[in-house]
């Protein structure tokens, strides 16, 4: 019988924001996969587990997976943990997690711990929808659109930097994002440091430790989203009424985007976005 894949969140500083179901499973498993074993091997001596480590990070998990799954596949279960908080997000154990799955075998997560959640909790920005961008690419043209995306997003946007790049990255952002910024250094950690992103704070900032950074949504855009929305509920009602008087399609496209201040392929697109609607809701095909 194959064993389970449990993926396990575990602390993302202080060692004891841990649960009891974690640690539990810890000591229980056969095997426990680790982004980096000297790491984990601290919170397994702070808690007196004793179990066989192995190591799965971004530069070996595709060679690793397959020995791994084999293990599964022969009844052996393992805990998935990652350097600190969820595995999976913005850390290896994607790509076990994925090939554990479409092979049958059981996986479980053991919840706990998120960088991203526990930023959002003490931020003050609003968190019922935020977007999570992992970390800026290095340099070149998705950079720039990294940064585009940032400066126009309507939700908060929460992202991970490494220390080395911290200084550089917040400077691009003050130059592009004119809306209130906060950089959350070493949470939960000795030394944790929330901080309002300016020039000055910037330059002062210690290049050490874990950074997430949080900017507050673009109230413009989202204002600039809804208008749109409001735009095109209209402009598929209009072309409605104008199809039925007769006129063909491209002609009262035409017409409604003009009236709207629409592109015509934006028009046809929202009427058929409304057809779709329609027949969901008459539970059609």
């Amino acid at each position: 019988m194959p064993g389970t894949l449990f993926v396990v969140a575990t602390p993302i500083g202080n060692l004891e924001d841990i649960t009891l179901r974690a640690i539990r499973t810890l000591k229980e498993v056969d095997l426990i996969a680790a982004e980096d074993t000297r790491r984990t091997l601290k919170l397994l001596n702070y808690y007196g587990i004793q179990k066989p480590l192995t190591s799965l990070h971004e530069h070996n998990e595709f060679r690793e997976t397959p020995r791994l799954i084999g293990r599964l596949q022969s009844g052996t279960s393992i805990a998935l943990v990652s350097d600190a908080g969820t595995p999976g997000i913005a850390d290896p154990g994607t790509r076990l997690v994925r090939a554990a799955r479409e092979r049958g075998i059981h996986v479980t997560p053991i919840p706990g711990p998120s960088a991203i959640a526990t930023a959002l909790s003490v931020s003050g920005f609003a968190a019922s929808q935020f977007v999570f961008m992992g970390f800026p690419p290095r340099s070149g043209q998705a950079r720039t659109d990294w940064f585009s995306q940032v400066q126009y997003a309507s939700r908060t946007v929460v992202f991970f930097e490494a220390p080395h790049r911290i200084k550089r990255t917040l400077e691009e952002l003050l130059s592009v994002v004119k809306r209130p910024i906060l950089i959350e250094r070493e949470l939960t950690k000795t030394n944790e440091n929330l901080v309002i992103c300016t020039t000055e704070a910037t330059r002062a900032l210690p290049e050490l430790g874990e950074f997430v950074i949080l900017v507050e949504g673009n109230q413009d855009s989202a204002n600039e989203s809804a208008s749109t929305a409001a735009r095109l509920g209209k402009a598929a009602i209009l072309f409605g009424v104008l199809t039925d008087n007769l006129l063909a399609s491209d002609e009262a496209a035409d017409l409604v985007a003009k009236a709207l201040e629409l592109q015509p392929r934006e028009v046809l697109k929202a009427v058929k976005k409304q057809a779709i609607a329609r027949k969901r809701e008459q539970g059609l095909p």
